[in-house]
């Protein structure tokens, strides 16, 4: 009963999780800060907002609507699985990557430059790290020996797979679109990347589907790290949550060339330990 309450939750705990977010970082900035309830009005008002017309291309209208569904449908398996069989987690890496898709065919079918060119870099970007989540992940289900999500118990993962966890945080962060991996989505250079062109409920789509893609990881990493124990994952949640807001006040942005290299290192790494576990060192 509880896992279905998390699941109808998870937007508005995610719009949550945004407020804090928001708060955090104006603190490490010396301001005041929005409310933390902010998200709530910000995705009130864009809902509320006069629909206007816009070109038909049925891409430009359905891709919103699209990530926001495939991010959201990522929660059946993450925390708690609500459905569950063997190598599902197979299935929630391809959720993942649809979700990404969604994003990139948004900034596409905007016919504007600045969401376009946010496209062309997400792809880029795409190459590299959604094979190593892939590789990440296969590593964390191996060495727990787990052919499900549900069946998933290994702790202490942080210690025995090192490197894959450096890799699927870096990989959370180039997702997440924070700074230095931040790249598609820069704010100075290409105003708001693929979301340039969308506003009213499309727009509502794209921002609640962001902020629920943050809480999925703040809750994913903690769950490979230190295993499926929730009376330790939720405080680790708030931790991953700091971090992440930590690391976007404070670093600058790396350019897209830059980016792809840093994350070829984050590849090799999930890689090497692939091969380790593959050869029963790890």
């Amino acid at each position: 009963m509880q896992e279905i309450i998390f699941f109808l939750l998870v937007p508005f705990i995610a719009m949550l999780y945004e407020g804090v977010h928001r708060k955090i970082s104006a603190r490490l900035q010396n301001r005041i800060g929005p409310p933390i309830i902010q998200p709530f009005y910000d995705i009130k008002k864009l809902i509320k907002k006069k629909k206007m017309k816009t070109q038909n291309d049925p891409f430009f209208r359905h891709a919103p609507l699209l990530y926001f569904l495939s991010t959201y449908a990522m929660f059946l398996f993450i925390p708690f699985s609500l459905i569950f069989f063997d190598y599902d987690f197979v299935f929630l890496l391809y959720l993942t990557i649809l979700s990404s898709a969604f994003y990139v065919l948004a900034g596409l079918s905007s016919d504007n430059p600045f969401g376009i060119v946010g496209s062309a870099r997400e792809m880029i970007l795409m190459i590299v790290y959604e094979i190593t989540l892939v590789i990440a992940v296969f590593n964390f289900m191996i060495k727990s020996n787990a052919l499900s999500l549900i069946n998933f118990n290994s702790s202490l993962l942080l210690l025995s797979l090192p490197l894959s966890c450096i890799a699927i945080t870096a990989v959370s962060i180039v997702e997440l679109h924070i700074t230095p991996l931040d790249t598609a989505e820069a704010p100075t250079e290409i105003m708001s990347g693929s979301g340039t062109e969308y506003s009213g409920r499309k727009l509502a789509f794209l921002e609640m589907a962001k902020y629920m893609k943050r809480l999925f990881f703040t809750l994913l990493i903690p769950m490979f790290f230190f295993g499926k124990n929730m009376t330790l994952i939720l405080p680790m949640s708030i931790l991953m949550l700091f971090i992440y807001t930590f690391t976007q006040a404070t670093t600058p942005r790396y350019r897209v060339d830059q980016a792809f290299r840093v994350c070829l290192i984050f590849m090799v790494l999930a890689l090497t330990d692939f091969i380790l576990v593959m050869r029963g060192i790890l």
